[in-house]
C-alpha cells in the first residue's frame, strides 16, 4: 500500500515506527492507543513472583500496549519487561526496587490503592 502512495519504506523502518507510536494489534488491526484507551480502562491485575518479578494480568490485547507505556515511563527500579497477549513480565533488581516499582505503577495506570494482600487489583469488569 505505501508502494502504491509512492512511499519508500522498508519492512524494519515501518516496524519501528509502529513501536514508536505505541500501536498495537486489536482484533488483527493496528491500533493507535488513544482508540484502544478510549474504548474503556483495561482490566489490571498486579501480583509478584518472589522479589524480582511482577505480573500484570490485563485483558487480551492489551499487554503490548501497557508495556509500551511501562517501558516510555523509564521508571528507574524496573530492569525491563517482557509483554505477552495478555500478561507482562516486569522485572526488578530486588524486593526494594520491587515495591517502589509497584507504587510507580499504581500511579502510572492509576491503579486504586484499595487492594488485597497487598497488591493491587482492579475487578471492574
Amino acid at each position: 500500500m505505501l508502494a502504491n502512495q509512492k512511499i519508500e519504506a522498508t519492512q524494519s523502518s515501518v516496524s519501528r515506527d509502529i513501536v514508536r507510536l505505541g500501536l498495537t494489534k486489536a482484533n488483527g488491526h493496528y491500533v493507535a492507543p488513544q482508540a484502544a484507551s478510549a474504548l474503556a480502562l483495561p482490566y489490571i491485575e498486579l501480583d509478584t513472583a518472589g522479589d524480582n518479578l511482577i505480573v500484570l494480568k490485563t485483558d487480551i490485547g492489551q499487554a503490548q500496549l501497557i508495556a509500551v507505556k511501562i517501558d516510555a515511563t523509564h521508571i528507574q527500579e524496573i530492569v525491563g519487561t517482557v509483554a505477552g497477549d495478555d500478561t507482562i513480565f516486569i522485572a526488578t533488581k530486588d524486593g526494594a526496587n520491587q515495591r517502589a516499582a509497584i507504587e510507580a505503577l499504581n500511579k502510572l495506570l492509576a491503579i486504586p490503592s484499595s487492594h488485597s494482600n497487598g497488591y493491587p487489583r482492579r475487578a471492574d469488569r
